[in-house]
């Protein structure tokens, strides 16, 4: 496939278009997954299209002028000038526990709400109690016990980065 991909250059950088591997999205986030998602480590928006075999933004799939935008900002279409990207000649879904992971496990929905929550006085008792319940019902939907300590360390995370300042001594 690379070798059959269209090559041009732009302004002196060979580029070639994208063939879906998810490294870009993975090792930096863009400005609007930023925006949106600024507790994330990684985009939710980035999506594994099973019957495609390949990654596509989430951001480039809204229809509309927002998706417009999003295309635009984001250079749809641009390709990649990654030239160091040993993940084009291996397209595949990446686990999402590896260690260049890009698996945020927390919806977009949910990150908002965290936000909103971490401007409240939550005692570290609640929250312990909280997170202790999380674990038990993630353990009755099947989920590994590695799994459900990567998912308490990002809802923490979020909930810390978000947190006012006047109440971060108020949590343990």
């Amino acid at each position: 496939m690379i070798e059959n991909s269209v090559e041009k250059q732009i302004d002196g950088i060979r580029v070639r278009e994208c063939v879906g591997c998810g490294y870009c999205c993975s090792e930096t986030q863009c400005d609007a997954s930023r925006r949106l998602y600024r507790s994330a480590d990684h985009c939710p928006q980035l999506l594994w299209m099973e019957e495609e075999g390949r990654y596509k933004c989430g951001l480039m799939l809204i229809a509309g002028p927002v998706g417009l935008g999003y295309r635009a900002e984001l250079y749809a279409g641009a390709g990649c000038c990654s030239g160091l990207n040993s993940w084009r000649k291996d397209v595949k879904k990446r686990d999402r526990l590896d260690k260049n992971s890009y698996w945020n496990p927390l919806d977009p929905v949910f990150q908002i709400f965290l936000k909103c929550l971490s401007g409240n006085f939550i005692s570290s008792d609640a929250m312990k109690l909280t997170m202790i319940h999380m674990a038990e019902d993630l353990r009755t939907r099947k989920y590994t016990d590695r799994e459900i300590t990567h998912i308490q360390s990002m809802v923490v995370k979020s909930f810390r980065q978000n947190q006012s300042s006047f109440s971060k001594g108020f949590i343990g």
